[in-house]
């Protein structure tokens, strides 16, 4: 009589079991694969998400430096397409008046800001403001790339008592005329400067982002509204 104890296993028995380690493997390798890419991904979205907070950081920065209307006599803010600029006011206590022209725009497919040198008379803030609208200039300009994979960026300003405005010559319709108005009254030698700081003034400025905070992902709005102080 033959005994079984010494049997092998036989070919088929073999394949079943190569292909249930097989099949094991691979569900075990598209877990570990999914475990792997959720993390990049949350990592990924984590830095920009720092990123973005950086943006508004700097952003509600310059808003609190905006320069006064009245000072500067002009509007410390201007739009256009996928760019806003700023002019922030420099001066320290008992200095002379120094700003400084800063622009935020979609340079590519990255939201950049410029910032460019301290000026030291009005005519050098239109100078930099003349350079900083041609978004290819970059001499004597300060870049810093801020948030990336950006497809728009738009602006509106809040003018007392205009509100929200979105156009550049409506902004400075409703600085003139706020001017024109807080001007009567005023004396000759003091034509109305302090008056106009108090009641004509930009309050707040927006800034829209419309941005992927990952690969594959839909472009969502980021807005932040940060008020002057002005």
């Amino acid at each position: 009589m033959s005994s079984d104890r010494g049997r092998g296993f036989t070919l088929l028995e073999m394949l079943v079991a190569i292909t249930l380690l097989a099949v094991m493997a691979v569900i075990g390798w598209r877990a570990l694969d999914s475990m792997t890419r959720t993390r990049e991904r949350l990592v990924d979205h984590d830095k920009r998400l720092d990123t973005l907070k950086v943006l508004y950081g700097q952003f509600q920065s310059d808003c609190e430096h905006l320069t006064l209307p009245a000072l500067l006599q002009a509007s410390p803010v201007e739009l256009a397409q996928n760019q806003i600029l700023m002019v922030r006011d420099r001066r320290d206590a008992g200095s002379p008046p120094a700003w400084q022209v800063v622009s935020y725009r979609l340079d590519g497919n990255t939201v950049v800001r410029a910032a460019s040198r301290p000026a030291m008379s009005r005519n050098e803030v239109q100078n930099a403001i003349q350079s900083m609208r041609q978004t290819a200039a970059t001499t004597g300009v300060q870049l810093r790339p801020l948030l990336p994979d950006a497809e728009q960026l738009s602006a509106r300003v809040w003018v007392e008592p205009s509100g929200w405005l979105t156009d550049t010559g409506r902004i400075r319709a409703a600085l003139q005329q706020g001017s024109a108005a807080a001007a009567v009254g005023a004396s000759d030698a003091q034509p109305g400067l302090d008056l106009v700081a108090k009641t004509v003034a930009i309050r707040a400025v927006e800034l829209t982002v419309l941005a992927r905070m990952g690969d594959g992902d839909v472009p969502r709005q980021f807005q932040k509204i940060c008020t002057t102080g002005l």
